[in-house]
């Protein structure tokens, strides 16, 4: 018994370790979901922002969207809530601008991302989203908007 528990510890350690709350200073933004920082030893990292999926870079609204997040957190200090880690290396994280707003709500309720309800399924993004598209703001005054996940799948075909 003891045994299981200890290797159920060692498991779950890393998920544990990156579970953590913290300030970061903003060095550049990627992309409408995602950026640089760097913590207060100097670390730099980089972060993709929990909850939502912006336009790709070669999409419509992939500049404006950077260009929003840029407007919030670039060249300031803002608090992360790192909740694990992908595939690219990057830290997904709630992120909370200098005045402690949800950034990734402030993208949905502007226009500017997607809920990624594949990987979050939060009421208040859904609804910031809905919020976004029946007022027509940021991307979806597209006609038909295409969602980030279905354009980069499109692009892998090509």
């Amino acid at each position: 018994m003891k045994r299981i528990f200890f290797i159920l510890v060692i498991s779950f350690l890393p998920v544990l370790c990156l579970a953590q709350h913290f300030s970061v200073k903003v060095i550049g933004i990627s992309d409408g979901d995602t950026f640089t920082c760097i913590n207060d030893d100097n670390l730099q990292l980089k972060i993709r922002i929990n909850g939502i999926d912006a336009p790709e870079k070669r999409q419509a609204f992939g500049n404006k969207s950077k260009e929003f997040l840029s407007s919030l957190i670039f060249g300031k200090k803002i608090s992360i809530d790192v909740q694990s880690k992908d595939g690219y290396g990057r830290y997904i994280a709630y992120v909370y601008s200098p005045e402690g707003k949800d950034v990734a709500l402030l993208m949905l309720h502007e226009g500017m991302a997607w809920h990624f309800t594949k990987y979050d399924n939060s009421k208040v993004y859904s609804d910031a989203e809905n919020v976004a598209r029946k007022a027509k703001r940021g991307l979806w005054t597209e006609s038909s908007p295409i969602a980030p996940w279905d354009f980069r799948a499109q692009s892998k075909k090509k």
